[in-house]
């Protein structure tokens, strides 16, 4: 127990990663009985200098237009990040792996990055005041520094000392728990002001905040159903009580900016690495934890036929989740960044994937226009005694728009 006890606080207190070996002969063992856990005193938070905390309160004071972009290291902070914005007239961004911590604060721009809506770009870019929260700030969350605007001064609060700085200079580092930083600067924070939260920007983020209200040329045709508005009718057919699980891929945006997330818990992103296939094991992962959500996995076809195998585990578990599966018919990111190459190993012929999920024994259907999700509608209202398999064929988007926006001008 001791030594469980010990790679648990390792692992939760210090965020590494830790390895658990248990020789065979342990395992086998019998438990002690009765089992002596020990104690688990909570360690109290970092909290930052009192001259970090003056610094951070006298550039939220002079600012005009401050953004808060929380990340990972915030996740645990979203009460004390809303009642400082809300002091300082703050705007809120989260980076893609803290998505949906202010999902439902009128003042969110959801995720800042490759995957911003053009509305969130536009006033991130115009902020004179970006203060990173438990978040790097690195070259996607800041779209290769491009979102930092002319003038604009940089903030980065963090536990770990070598993470600030590490991927842009910054004007103030505040070394202390997030949580906490925000506490004690929102206490000697005196002067409420309203900064960024003008009317017009209100009016603004509630009319074009989300992907899901800007304009497009709906590409759905021969070729399939556009992913957009595969992606827009989805949000509105699955219930909001969800986890959404993305792999990685040519497709990620579309499930990453289009689907609506209930807290930071709904969105498991596996893109450390940005190696393919972890995104199915992922959602069936979240789906045993969070049973009283929908999971939802969103693959594209690659990471799908490479994790095949994973329907069967969904399929005996009897986990009622949907996966739904962006069917280019290659893969993608090769396809289209890899132009003028040869791309016969990595485009496919036309693979019936949803003949596949039924195989495994999942409810499945072929998409290829609005119509054809009726089944998926069905499902969500009956009772879903198999899990939901959604192979859609997808029209050509030209590459994926939100790594070109992360890489304009680069």
């Amino acid at each position: 127990p001791d030594d469980v006890v010990r790679a648990f606080r390792t692992a939760v207190e210090q965020r590494r990663t830790v390895v658990l070996n248990l020789p065979l002969d342990v395992q086998a063992a019998a438990a002690p009985q009765p089992m002596q856990v020990p104690a688990l005193p909570a360690l109290a938070p970092v909290r930052p200098s009192a001259a970090s905390v003056a610094e951070l309160v006298t550039l939220l004071t002079a600012s005009q237009r401050p953004v808060f972009v929380a990340g990972r290291g915030a996740r645990d902070a979203r009460e004390q990040l809303r009642a400082l914005a809300e002091a300082c007239g703050a705007l809120l961004a989260t980076s893609a792996v803290a998505n949906g911590l202010f999902h439902d604060d009128p003042w969110s721009l959801g995720i800042s990055g490759g995957f911003a809506s053009p509305l969130a770009a536009e006033l991130i870019t115009q902020a004179d005041l970006v203060v990173g929260w438990g978040c790097t700030l690195n070259m996607w969350t800041m779209r290769h520094g491009a979102l930092i605007g002319p003038g604009a001064r940089v903030v980065q609060v963090d536990l770990d000392a070598d993470a600030i700085g590490a991927n842009r200079p910054v004007d103030l580092g505040v070394l202390g728990d997030v949580g906490a930083t925000a506490a004690d600067v929102l206490a000697v924070h005196q002067e409420r002001r309203r900064g960024y939260r003008t009317g017009e920007v209100q009016a603004a983020i509630a009319e074009r905040g989300r992907w899901n209200t800007v304009a497009y040329d709906d590409l759905t045709g021969p070729d399939g159903i556009d992913p957009r508005t595969l992606s827009i009718a989805l949000d509105e057919l699955l219930p909001d009580d969800r986890t959404v699980a993305v792999d990685s891929g040519n497709f990620m945006g579309y499930p990453s900016a289009y689907l609506r997330v209930p807290d930071e818990h709904g969105f498991c992103f596996t893109q450390a690495f940005q190696s393919i296939g972890l995104g199915l094991a992922t959602a069936v992962g979240a789906a045993l934890a969070r049973p009283d959500r929908l999971a939802v996995a969103a693959l594209g076809d690659g990471g799908a036929l490479m994790a095949a195998a994973e329907l069967e585990t969904v399929a005996r578990l009897g986990l009622p989740m949907v996966v739904v599966i962006y069917d280019d018919r290659g893969y993608g990111a090769e396809v289209h960044h890899f132009t003028g190459a040869d791309h016969t190993t990595v485009t496919f012929p036309d693979t019936d994937i949803a003949a596949i999920g039924r195989g495994f024994g999942f409810d499945a259907v072929t998409v290829r226009t609005p119509d054809d999700l009726k089944p998926v509608e069905e499902w969500v209202h009956g009772p879903r005694t198999a899990p939901m398999l959604v192979d859609a064929k997808i029209a050509s988007d030209g590459g994926s728009w939100w790594l070109a926006e992360a890489f304009r001008g680069h």
